[in-house]
């Protein structure tokens, strides 16, 4: 009777390592168990379970932009899933409710396309969290709104969906226009710069690039003021001295924020001969700013040729942060200024010093 009782247990577990390895799916879902409303089926058909939505928005994303995709661009689509070491696998679609594929797949490291519509793992992940990405390629113009349905396995009846929609990008983006670059006043040794700017609506960075014409790296001084918004012309200018006398220049006027810039035309000017000329007088310089990433404080060395009212503000290389780090009068000569910048986040920033209608900025790293 033991003996028989052994062999019928035996069997039991031959049946259900059997019945696991059936209804599992460790190399990849089959088409169709997107959980989307033409498939109407997900992970847990095979899996068991009751395929709830999750609340962890984390798990289906994709870089696509807020103001929508751009139609025919690649975006990637990432597919996480956290938990312990259970197996994990997952199946996605981008359709319209009819079923009908919205753009193109192109499978990445780990997944592979089923059912022309479909994409899904090569092998299941124990990995915490699982993680795959592929690629996506928005659809033709007018195509409109897209849902990604996703079904998602972390272990046997324990089965999720989601439904994320990303919309199509219905205005062009303007850049800013830049007209009107010219000089207002030149000297031997200095130049004062003229520039208008329209942002179009958003926010910029203003500033002026100007090299000697046999050099190869351009200068960057922020303009006065040195951000602008809006959609109407807001009129920038900047000294810049330290000039050789005799010297052709080239310049231009640019808006600027990280990864997006806008350059105005490429003009010149040529600095003067006689130094009895010189009608703009170096009022303010920066020896050095220091340390050099900082974090708290940084001392800030500079020259005033006059007693002056100093300001000096710290401007984030996003433009999100300005904020004025000293607002007080100064006598001539040498000054060694210390300046607390615990209240900065960490980032690139400008430091902004004015005096007497003359700014000058050095960058540096707050960690």
């Amino acid at each position: 009777m033991k003996k028989k009782t052994i062999l019928t247990t035996f069997a039991l577990a031959i049946f259900f390592i059997g019945y696991n390895q059936l209804i599992s799916e460790p190399n990849g879902a089959p088409a169709g168990y997107s959980g989307s409303p033409a498939d109407g089926q997900t992970c847990a058909n095979c899996h068991g379970g009751t395929a709830t939505t999750t609340l962890n928005a984390g798990v289906l994303t994709t870089n696509v932009p807020a103001a929508g995709y751009v139609p025919g661009t690649n975006y990637t689509i990432t597919v996480s899933i956290a938990g312990a070491s259970a197996r994990k696998g997952f199946e996605v679609s981008p359709q319209n409710n009819s079923g009908v594929l919205m753009g193109a797949l192109t499978a990445g490291s780990g997944s592979k396309i089923v059912g022309n519509k479909y994409i899904t793992h090569t092998g299941a992940k124990t990995s915490d969290p699982g993680t795959w990405t592929f690629t996506w390629t928005a659809p033709a113009a007018g195509t409109g709104a897209v849902n990604f349905y996703g079904a998602f396995v972390n272990g046997k009846l324990n089965t999720t969906k989601q439904v994320i929609t990303v919309n199509e990008q219905t205005s062009t983006i303007t850049t800013p226009t830049v007209s009107a670059t010219t000089v207002a006043s030149l000297t031997n040794t200095s130049v004062n710069l003229s520039a208008n700017i329209n942002a179009n609506g958003k926010t910029y960075n203003a500033s002026f690039l100007y090299k000697d014409s046999a050099a190869v790296n351009w200068t960057l001084v922020l303009a006065n003021p040195n951000t602008i918004s809006g959609s109407t012309n807001t009129n920038l200018s900047q000294t810049i001295a330290n000039l050789n006398p005799g010297t052709t220049y080239l310049f231009k006027a640019c808006a600027w924020n990280t990864g997006d810039s806008t350059f105005g035309a490429v003009n010149t000017f040529k600095t003067t001969n006689n130094p009895t000329s010189v009608n703009v007088v170096k009022a303010l310089t920066i020896n050095s700013v220091y340390p050099n990433p900082a974090t708290d404080k940084i001392a800030i060395d500079l020259n005033l040729l006059e007693k002056s009212k100093v300001q000096i503000t710290a401007v984030s290389l996003d433009a999100k942060e300005n904020i004025q780090l000293l607002n007080t009068e100064l006598n001539a000569g040498d000054q060694n200024i210390l300046v607390n910048t615990s209240n900065l986040n960490s980032g690139v920033y400008f430091i902004l010093v004015k005096a007497n209608n003359t700014m000058v900025s050095k960058k540096v790293v707050i960690q």
